[in-house]
C-alpha cells in the first residue's frame, strides 16, 4: 500500500516539469553538434597548422588544411630523435628513441587543441586553428 502513497504525491505538473527538464538537457548537445558540423565543412574559413616545438622553441610547422600527400620531418637533438609524418590533414610521431613510446602510440591527431607530447625529449606537436578555437585532448609521455 505504500507504493500507492508515493504515486499520489506525484502530480501531473511534476511530470510535465520532469519531461521539460529532460528535453532541455539535450540542448547543449544539439548546439555543439551543429557547431562542430559547421566548422568541419570545407570553406569554414579556418586554417589548421601543426607546430612542433622543442623546449619551448618552434622547430617546425606545417599547414594541415589543404595538405595533400605525405610530408616527413626528422627532429634530432644529440642522441634523441623523433620522426614526424604528416599524411593529408593528420600528423603523428611514427618513431622515437624514447623509453616508453607513448608519443608514438598516441597515433594521428587532426583537430585544433590536440597535442602529442614526448616528455623525455621535451618535444610538443600541437594543432592550432587560425580562428582560435580549441578542443581535443593531450597525451603525455
Amino acid at each position: 500500500m505504500t507504493h500507492n502513497k508515493y504515486l499520489k504525491m506525484i502530480r501531473p505538473g511534476d511530470i510535465i516539469i520532469i519531461v521539460l527538464l529532460l528535453a532541455a538537457s539535450f540542448i547543449p548537445y544539439v548546439v555543439f553538434a551543429r557547431q562542430q558540423a559547421a566548422q568541419s565543412q570545407p570553406g569554414s574559413g579556418r586554417t589548421l597548422t601543426a607546430y612542433v616545438t622543442h623546449n619551448g622553441k618552434r622547430v617546425y610547422q606545417i599547414q594541415l588544411t589543404g595538405h595533400h600527400g605525405t610530408s616527413r620531418y626528422h627532429y634530432q637533438a644529440g642522441n634523441e630523435y623523433n620522426d614526424i609524418v604528416t599524411t593529408g590533414d593528420q600528423i603523428q610521431i611514427i618513431d622515437a628513441n624514447c623509453p616508453d613510446q607513448v608519443c608514438v602510440k598516441k597515433g594521428r591527431i587532426s583537430k585544433p587543441g590536440q597535442t602529442i607530447v614526448c616528455l623525455p625529449h621535451k618535444l610538443l606537436v600541437e594543432i592550432k586553428s587560425s580562428t582560435g578555437e580549441s578542443g581535443g585532448g593531450m597525451v603525455t609521455e
